[in-house]
């Protein structure tokens, strides 16, 4: 919403001030066209009707590479854009005089991406587009992270004190909405209990337990009148009340084994009401033995990361390993050399391995043979890139490309959020391949 006298300009003129910028390198290194071709146009730009929409289907998905590269919310991505020409190019737009008013664009780009995201599809135009400027084909890396959910940490007393509040809020709407008074449920009393617990210094396990058991008995109390009260006057809930309250009996019977039953854990279980697919994931670090969110096993190939598999599912990624290798081998060719650590150094890995004579880093067992000293040196350099290259772009995605806490609040848009971050990590790795090689042109 400015003048800039850069728009009187020719096209061509526009398109080479553009591609001189630092935005404009990065456009370069990513295909656009050929993205866009998988990803369906949304129906009004098919009916044509109301008013013409700023962006297409490459201009949303550029939105998503500017909100990773830039690091910035979704309003304030909006602020910039209305104001930033460089960004508006980038997005295949020139507002000029116009501004973009509706602060969810970004959002609702991210929610439609995430209903036609076909992941390997689009990996697959991504890795036709940077081949050439990839040159070790023939080695690859791979290891498994896990990418944190926004979200606070969960435990059993929070989780029921969350349900309870939350059948006791449906509860007292659908009353006030059919006139009857307030139900009699002793909610202060409860909100106190919890209330209390929460200020004290030191939870033992036997306050810890009898507080649970307080609040297993009084959502069951709760399930039952909401049940009873829909049943008896006949209301009718929204689907997203319904998937809410199926999720809270999910819960309760979930917590109500922990308590009362000898298991020590459950399968599937729940840790947000409003995220139920998200799952606990065990890592056993220092720091943090317990991670929320979605676990990725990520291929990388010459500096280069590619999403080999994505679960909210805790999974071993030692039995990834086969299929990382033919991941690779239909990407880039044959495989020589593998990079991995001690947990996919199983003996039927091992096996796979040296059937396809595949050299890993993995340490050796028994006799090496004539070549130990050679094989040694091969495998401490596949250890040396893959604990520097491979384990630095985790922190490098994590720290400068959103990737310390995805801020998405569906499964769909947490996927859109994970892989476009990746893939602005690898198109920034690309561009600077890129302008190094017209540097050598020119020279």
């Amino acid at each position: 919403m400015y003048y800039n006298p850069l728009f009187l300009q020719t096209s061509e003129v526009q398109e080479a001030v553009f591609l001189s910028t630092d935005l404009g390198v990065l456009y370069q290194s990513i295909p656009f066209k050929q993205l866009a071709c998988k990803i369906p146009a949304p129906s009004f730009y098919k009916s044509g009707r109301g008013r013409k929409p700023f962006l297409n289907v490459e201009g949303g998905i550029a939105l998503m590479f500017l909100k990773h590269y830039l690091g910035l919310s979704d309003e304030l991505l909006i602020a910039r854009l209305n104001t930033d020409w460089s960004m508006q190019y980038f997005c295949g737009v020139q507002l000029g005089l116009r501004k973009i008013k509706d602060k969810n664009l970004v959002s609702w780009w991210r929610v439609y991406l995430g209903e036609h995201l076909d992941i390997a599809a689009l990996q697959s135009e991504f890795i036709s587009y940077w081949q050439p400027l990839m040159q070790q084909r023939h080695v690859t890396m791979i290891d498994a992270t896990c990418v944190e959910s926004h979200l606070r940490y969960p435990t059993s007393v929070k989780l029921l004190w969350e349900s309870c509040t939350k059948v006791y809020e449906l509860m007292q709407d659908i009353r006030k909405r059919l006139k009857l008074r307030a139900s009699r449920s002793n909610y202060s009393k409860h909100e106190a209990a919890f209330l209390n617990y929460q200020r004290m210094r030191k939870k033992t396990n036997r306050k810890e337990k009898k507080l649970r058991k307080q609040l297993l008995k009084y959502l069951l109390r709760l399930l039952q009148g909401f049940h009873e009260l829909v049943s008896c006057r006949g209301c009718k809930l929204k689907v997203r009340h319904r998937k809410l309250l199926a999720t809270i009996e999910k819960v309760y019977e979930q917590q109500h084994e922990l308590t009362y039953g000898n298991a020590q854990n459950v399968t599937d279980r729940i840790v947000s009401l409003h995220k139920p697919y998200i799952r606990p994931i065990v890592r056993g670090k220092e720091t943090k033995r317990v991670e929320f969110g979605a676990k990725l096993h990520k291929l990388q190939v010459d500096g280069i990361s590619f999403i080999e598999h994505l679960s909210y599912e805790n999974f071993n990624e030692g039995t990834r390993l086969k299929s990382s290798v033919a991941f690779h081998h239909k990407y880039f060719g044959k495989l020589s050399q593998l990079g991995a650590d001690r947990i996919y150094a199983t003996n039927e890995n091992r096996r796979y391995c040296n059937k396809l004579r595949i050299a890993n880093s993995f340490v050796a067992k028994g006799n090496e043979g004539k070549l130990a000293t050679q094989k040694q040196q091969m495998r401490s350099a596949l250890s040396v890139v893959r604990a520097t290259v491979l384990e630095g772009s985790f922190g490098n995605e994590k720290n400068h490309y959103l990737l310390n806490k995805v801020k998405a609040r569906t499964q769909n848009t947490e996927r859109v959020w994970i892989f476009f971050a990746m893939m602005t990590a690898n198109a920034s790795i690309i561009s600077g391949r890129m302008q190094q090689l017209s540097k050598r042109r020119c020279a």
